[in-house]
Order: C-alpha cells, then structure tokens, then sequence
C-alpha cells in the first residue's frame, strides 16, 4: 500500500504543479502518418533504403541531410521520397522515432 507523502512546498498529497514533470511527461509527441522502410537492391550489390510516406509540410531536405550524417552515408530526396545508401535500417528507425515519425519495415 503507497503511503501518501505530502508536497514540501504546497502540501498537496496528490500531484501537484509546483514538483517538476516526470519521465511520464516527457513523452515525444508521435506523428499520425507512418513512415515505410523498404529496402532495395541496386546494381553490383548496392542496397539503399527508400522511406517515404511524409506528409507534405515536412522539411525532407533537412530531415535527409541530418540522417546521412547520423549513419554516416550518403543519400539523396527525390520527389516525396528519402534515400540512404546502405542498409541502416534500425538506426534509421531510431533516428524518425526521436523526431516524433512512426516507422515500419516493408518489403525485403
């Protein structure tokens, strides 16, 4: 059974706005569209993988420039799509999910 601590500073035994937030607060806030991961194979072995499924007031531009320097690889934009040269999968997951993107593997 938790006991029931007051506040040091208001006395409140419930939460209270003067205690700073907790890790429960802090969530990231995710986007509603799903951003798909598929992965390809270019000539002489090559993979890239393709993201696409950003909404149009996403800055792709940017958001690209900062992934190929978080895997260290190149890339381009082309249309509404990222590419990334490489297989980065998982880091590329790890990178849109700090950004608030939702992300899913398609294809091989």
């Amino acid at each position: 059974m938790p006991l029931d601590i007051p506040c040091p500073k208001c006395g409140s035994l419930r939460t209270c706005a003067c205690l700073p937030p907790g890790p429960a607060d802090t969530k990231p806030r995710v986007r509603q569209e799903v951003i798909k991961m598929r992965r390809e194979k270019r000539g002489g072995g090559r993979e890239i993988v393709i993201l696409e499924g950003f909404h149009a007031d996403v800055r792709l531009d940017d958001l690209a420039r900062e992934l190929k320097k978080r895997c260290g690889t190149g890339g381009t934009v082309k249309g509404p799509t990222i590419e990334i040269q490489g297989d980065h999968r998982d880091a590329i997951a790890a990178f849109l999910l700090e950004r608030g993107f939702r992300s899913k593997r398609a294809g091989g």
